[in-house]
């Protein structure tokens, strides 16, 4: 009885922010460098995937991100943040993104990531909802194996 009564106060305290729920990531790989300027600007996704374990991109990707809170506010402006672990996670990309009409998502895209581990965070109204993690490997086309050599030869 003594730890319940300090407990419910914590809970209380914290907000409501502390039972949160998070909404749901979905990622599409769709490299649109080919259109114009123009299409290029209105060109989105129309199918995303939810991933079953951590995502894997190659560098030379273009990969599509599709947020969809679990509270949708059409309204509000939600910050974006991606950030690269080196030494812990820095953040090296930040913008804000709304709603997209008619869909009740956030979409947006990155491309030409170099190799490693990195973590994308969603924030609304100041403070961080949801995340995701994944990672970016070496364009498995840029290697090649030589079959006609011996291992021993090199």
């Amino acid at each position: 009885m003594r730890l319940l009564l300090p407990t419910l106060v914590f809970i209380f305290s914290t907000g409501c922010s502390f039972f949160q729920s998070h909404g749901e990531f979905s990622f599409n790989i769709a490299d649109h460098r080919t259109l114009s300027n123009l299409e290029q600007h209105f060109f989105r996704p129309s199918r995303f995937e939810k991933p079953k374990a951590i995502p894997i991109f190659e560098t030379d990707d273009v990969f599509w991100y599709a947020y969809r809170p679990a509270n949708i506010d059409s309204t509000a402006f939600y910050g974006i943040s991606l950030q690269k672990k080196s030494l812990g996670f820095q953040e090296i990309d930040l913008r804000n993104r709304t709603i997209t009409q008619g869909q009740n998502l956030v979409i947006d895209h990155y491309e030409n990531l170099e190799e490693g581990e990195y973590r994308l965070r969603i924030a609304y109204r100041n403070e961080v909802i949801d995340q995701v993690e994944f990672i970016v490997v070496a364009d498995s086309a840029s290697e090649s194996i030589d079959y006609e050599k011996d291992e021993t030869e090199i």
